[in-house]
């Protein structure tokens, strides 16, 4: 492998949405709540041992899987808010990866989570796709704006962000943003290194956030 491949599996690994995710996942023992958990990756690879995972998803094949990594893994569905299962927890984090493009309402959903399940000094972790990505940008000057099965314009996106967009979503919901960080897998170094290509090389948004 030649050292240009050995650095784009690098950055694959570092930039990667999920693992900057998990990257701002601090401390011991946390109780992590994460909607839309899928199969439990966060609960998979998170080296922390200690902290303590709690999965939602609509998916029940998915669901059976992630029960292997976290404590407590129930069906729900973001469209339809209703009491957790788990019982009166609050959760130090509380994780929405790449899943509130696909509800018809994000706003009401983080303020439902943000208000009945988050600590005080907890944080929201989000990350979004970014619609302003250069992908969708070249696709639009040849006047193509295509869904896909998969990516930025996956078919199932309900909601479309940028980076202006995601802000004025957290402010909304009534969270303080302490964090704005990108998820770019091929890009990930350029942009660490020139930060202001961050809105046309990164493919997600990711936040984190507390309470006013």
């Amino acid at each position: 492998m030649n050292k240009y491949k050995k650095l784009q599996e690098l950055s694959k690994h570092i930039f990667s949405t999920k693992n900057v995710i998990l990257s701002e996942i601090k401390g011991k023992k946390n109780l992590i709540l994460d909607v839309g958990c899928n199969e439990g990756f966060f609960g998979k690879h998170d080296t922390e041992k200690s902290n303590i995972y709690y999965g939602l998803d609509i998916d029940f094949e998915s669901l059976e899987e992630a029960k292997k990594y976290y404590k407590e893994v129930d069906f729900y569905n973001l469209n339809d808010l209703k009491e957790l299962k788990f019982g009166n927890i609050k959760f130090d984090y509380i994780l929405f990866a790449d899943v509130l493009e696909h509800i018809i309402n994000p706003k009401e959903t983080i303020e439902f989570f943000c208000n009945k399940y988050l600590k005080e000094n907890g944080k929201i972790i989000i990350s979004l796709p970014n619609i302003a990505n250069w992908q969708t940008r070249f696709g639009l000057l040849f006047g193509n704006f295509d869904y896909t099965d998969i990516g930025i314009l996956d078919n199932t996106h309900l909601k479309l962000y940028t980076y202006k967009s995601s802000r004025k979503l957290i402010n909304d919901s009534g969270l303080d943003l302490k964090k704005e960080l990108f998820g770019a897998t091929f890009f990930g170094y350029i942009i660490k290194i020139l930060p202001f290509t961050r809105n046309l090389l990164s493919t997600n948004i990711i936040t984190v956030s507390q309470k006013k």
